[in-house]
């Protein structure tokens, strides 16, 4: 029998309502989601390939669901290949091989704000996480990418313009905040800079190559990946990712779901150390990230998962059913869950 639509949805909306519980296994949800789009049988023809590298074209629903999760019964898809998304707004920047070692533009909100009485609470890893990703020039050490980093009131609307306006200057943009999305209003859609007003999708979408000279923006906040709805005329909405690409951008690395502080800024800080120090792919370095994070590589001997986060930019939905399969949390892997590392996903030049 075909799949139909409603299959379709109804299963990843039990997994993306599974997965943002850090209590609960998401794995037979994943595994079931897993089996209707990448069937046994085609999962074997991929092994029998040797395939490395899994590039998705995806619409729809499909775009909300965290394949780095999906799993096998035995693994999840992340420990088994390189995870991208192709989007036609990357389709002219595929084949753009990015420069060997990169400057960076870092921009970060750490304090609470207040915006039109909508209250957002404050980052207290964001200062950490820039200062883990981007070494100003008077360091001497610390940040993996050389650059400068704009952090709180530094952080406006006019700061990035003028950055963004030296072009190739930033081969990295990392943006570390909040982002509301009002699905179907691109006027209230928007990243909240540290001082100033909100930068909506609608001021991002009218301007002219933004992101031109950019191999990798990084939107660390929360919802980045998702599509921005319907408007009331019918007219899709596009998110915040899909806008930064035809804005010049040739990969986005951006978020299923609202995501968690503290666990956010050690996954970001190794996957530039991966890619800086073994000159691996975009792909590979999210990758191994990810994995470092669910093996326990990274993140062990900290707070306990789910004690430090709950003021990021997070509020992890606890809203468990007692019937449901507990995931039995790994003290030496406190984000094993991939609540924690799954909802950064690859879009465009995965090189």
């Amino acid at each position: 029998m075909p799949l139909t639509e409603g299959q379709l949805n109804t299963a990843i909306a039990a997994l993306r309502e599974r997965i943002k519980s850090p209590t609960l296994d998401p794995r037979p949800e994943a595994k079931a989601l897993l089996d209707l789009i990448l069937p046994p049988a085609a999962r074997e023809e991929l092994a029998q390939a040797r395939a490395g590298t899994l590039m998705w074209h995806l619409d729809g629903t499909l775009r909300l669901v965290p394949l780095a999760a999906l799993f096998d019964g035995e693994k999840y898809l992340v420990e088994r290949y390189r995870l991208a998304v192709f989007t036609s707004a990357s389709k002219a920047n595929l084949k753009d091989v990015p420069k060997a070692h990169w400057s960076g533009l870092g921009l970060g909100v750490s304090k609470a704000r207040s915006v039109d009485q909508k209250q957002f609470s404050a980052l207290s890893a964001v200062p950490k996480e820039l200062q883990t990703v981007i070494r100003q020039p008077e360091q001497k050490d610390g940040g993996v990418i050389p650059g400068n980093r704009y952090l709180d009131e530094d952080f406006t609307w006019a700061a990035v313009q003028d950055q963004l306006k030296k072009k190739g200057k930033y081969p990295l943009v990392h943006i570390a905040s909040h982002f509301n999305l009002e699905p179907g209003n691109d006027t209230m859609s928007y990243l909240l800079p540290g001082a100033g007003e909100p930068i909506s999708l609608a001021i991002i979408t009218r301007q002219n190559n933004l992101f031109g000279g950019v191999d990798l923006l990084t939107l660390s906040a929360c919802e980045t990946a998702v599509g921005g709805g319907r408007d009331d005329t019918g007219r899709e909405v596009d998110g915040l990712s899909f806008i930064a690409q035809r804005q010049g951008a040739k990969a986005v690395v951006a978020t299923l779901w609202p995501v968690a502080d503290a666990s956010t800024a050690l996954l970001m800080g190794h996957f530039y150390q991966l890619r800086e120090s073994r000159s691996l792919t975009k792909a590979e370095a999210l990758r191994q990230a990810q994995l470092a994070l669910l093996n326990g590589k990274v993140g062990a001997g900290g707070t306990a998962a789910g004690k430090d986060e709950r003021g990021g930019r997070l509020a992890p939905e606890d809203g468990a059913n007692a019937a449901s399969t507990a995931f039995a949390p790994d003290p030496n892997a406190p984000y094993a869950h991939p609540y924690y590392w799954a909802p950064f996903i690859l879009m465009g030049n995965w090189l």
